[in-house]
């Protein structure tokens, strides 16, 4: 994929930290992707950022019961006019997995230990997904 000025900065990955340890795996993976990154530590600092430029791709890591609809939400009206990707970071362990009922609305899991590979495929069809949204848009 070759990235003009104006495509690098639209396709970036938000990620909406709350109180999620051990992330300089996935720090790391998205820099050797040379992938622009914004860090949030709230919803508000979150939603701020993506009302300024929305990004292709949303990482919510911390409690799962951090991830709540209203949030998820307000990621999906800006989502209906730009299509952002929401997943959720969990532990392969933890019992983070929420029935499908319970699920606020996330379009699916990043499971710790993050697998490079994976993490490249989700990026670019976040990339992809934005893309392709904005040319049915605008094209």
């Amino acid at each position: 994929m070759i990235a003009t000025e104006e495509s690098t900065t639209k396709n970036y990955v938000l990620i909406m930290n709350q109180g999620a340890d051990d992330l300089e795996r996935l720090d790391s993976l998205l820099t050797q992707l040379r992938c622009p990154v914004e860090w949030a530590d709230s919803p508000e600092q979150a939603m701020r950022k993506a009302l300024q430029l929305p990004p292709c791709l949303v990482i919510l890591a911390g409690n799962p019961y951090d991830w709540s609809y209203g949030i998820v939400h307000r990621f999906r009206s800006l989502s209906d006019q730009c299509s952002m990707t929401i997943v959720a970071l969990t532990d392969f362990h933890a019992p983070s997995w929420l029935r499908q009922e319970e699920n606020p609305g996330i379009d699916g899991f990043l499971v710790k230990p993050i697998d490079q590979d994976v993490l490249r495929s989700v990026v670019h069809s976040a990339w992809a997904r934005q893309s392709c949204s904005t040319a049915a848009c605008y094209g």
